[in-house]
C-alpha cells in the first residue's frame, strides 16, 4: 500500500522506502508516536514503524497477513501465498514482483507452510458473519 508521510523536521524530504508494511501497523506508529500504549486486554496486530521512520531501524521480520470474503494472502520474506477464486498461487516478490510466475507446483512445501501460517492466523480472528 502505498504511503505519503510529511512531518517537517522528523522525517527526511523524498526518502522513498520499498518495506511492506500493513495498515494495522500505523495504529502501533501512531500511538506511539503520541505517547499512548495500546490497553494491554486489546493488543495491536500490527508493528510500530517509530524506530523505522526516525532512527532508520529494520523493521522485524513477521508475516502480512490479508483476508476478504473472497480471497487470502500471506507474505513472508518475499513469499507471497495468495488464494483467489479457490486456488492456492505462491509467488517469490523478489525475483517475479508482477506475480507471473506460480511457483505452487515447485516448491510445494513453502506454499503449505505459509498456508498453514495463514490458517493459524485466520483461527485467531472473528469469522465473516
Amino acid at each position: 500500500m502505498p504511503v505519503i508521510l510529511s512531518w517537517p523536521g522528523r522525517i527526511e524530504k523524498r526518502q522513498v522506502d520499498d518495506t511492506p508494511v500493513t495498515t494495522t501497523d500505523w495504529t502501533a506508529t501512531f500511538l506511539e508516536t503520541g505517547g499512548a500504549r495500546p490497553d494491554p486486554s486489546y493488543p495491536l496486530d500490527g508493528t510500530s514503524l517509530v524506530g523505522h521512520l526516525f532512527e532508520g531501524e529494520d523493521v522485524p521480520e513477521r508475516d502480512l497477513f490479508w483476508r476478504t470474503r473472497s480471497g487470502r494472502a500471506l507474505r513472508r520474506g518475499d513469499l507471497k501465498y495468495v488464494r483467489l477464486s479457490g486456488t492456492d498461487h505462491l509467488y517469490d516478490l523478489a525475483a517475479d514482483s508482477r506475480e507471473q510466475a506460480d511457483l505452487a507446483k515447485k516448491q510445494p512445501a513453502d506454499l503449505a507452510a505459509l498456508r498453514t501460517a495463514w490458517e493459524k492466523v485466520d483461527a485467531s480472528l472473528l469469522a465473516y458473519a
